[in-house]
């Protein structure tokens, strides 16, 4: 049997998984750069190290450990559960020389945002997903649609879990502002973010759904406002947004 289903957590498990993330996050770290890092005794990170290198995570070069290609070979098989590949990348191509923004499709799993493809039109694709692979959902356009698309219990038990952290001034940190918000959004069926994320930076997003019906990602577009206004996005840009969310939606399609 591969595991039991009674809700219990090994802490071992959860150590390894955080020393594979910051490897992977750091580009390949040693057990002296791990020890600032982690919680554990340095003994027990050279065991959660061996363990991952025996698994074939790991891959040891001298004293630096990185992250193995299988774990790559892993990611891979993952994504063929969500929409990628060259078809999406068109449609997120497509939307980005029409608005003339940066367009970004993200995977919601989690109760979190993962960067999935981003393009802008400037040609330079996925650099401005790159810097960073996680979002929380209250403060970007494409993760407060999708709040406003789930039951309440379930959004409590997001912020539960992820707290609403600050990231810029104009951040809801307030769980009755959040809702507020979200009920404003109402069944408009995208959400607008006007620095809330980072200054200075608008987006409008929409949720993305598979074929059972439940939201597997966000469609975003958006840039600085030196270049574009919250009131243009949505003004100029909904209408291309949600019929790129309809063509993503048609790759999920039977």
């Amino acid at each position: 049997m591969i595991g039991d289903a009674t809700g219990r957590r090994l802490k071992t498990t959860r150590t390894s998984l955080e020393i594979l993330r910051l490897i992977l996050e750091h580009d390949g770290l040693t057990p002296a750069e791990l020890d600032t890092m982690v919680d554990s005794s340095k003994s027990s990170i050279c065991s959660h190290l061996n363990t991952l290198v025996d698994s074939r995570y790991l891959v040891k070069e001298s004293d630096t450990y990185r992250v193995s290609f299988r774990v790559a070979l892993l990611g891979e098989r993952a994504r063929h559960r969500y929409p990628t590949g060259d078809d999406v990348e068109a449609v997120v191509d497509r939307l980005a020389r029409k608005t003339g923004q940066e367009a970004n499709f993200t995977v919601f799993e989690h109760g979190r945002l993962l960067a999935c493809y981003g393009s802008s039109d400037d040609g330079d694709d996925e650099t401005d997903v790159r810097y960073r692979s996680e979002y929380h959902l209250h403060n970007t356009a494409a993760g407060k649609a999708i709040l406003a698309e789930l039951d309440r219990d379930r959004v409590e038990a997001i912020v539960d879990e992820w707290g609403l952290p600050r990231e810029s001034d104009e951040t809801i940190t307030d769980r009755d502002r959040l809702f507020d918000s979200l009920d404003e959004i109402g069944s408009q069926g995208y959400a607008l973010v006007d620095g809330e994320f980072a200054p200075d930076l608008v987006a409008i997003g929409a949720p993305v759904r598979g074929t059972d019906g439940n939201i597997v990602g966000g469609l975003s577009v958006g840039g600085p406002k030196y270049r574009v206004g919250v009131s243009q996005l949505e003004r100029e840009v909904t209408e291309d947004l949600l019929t790129a969310v309809d063509s993503l939606e048609s790759l999920l399609g039977p």
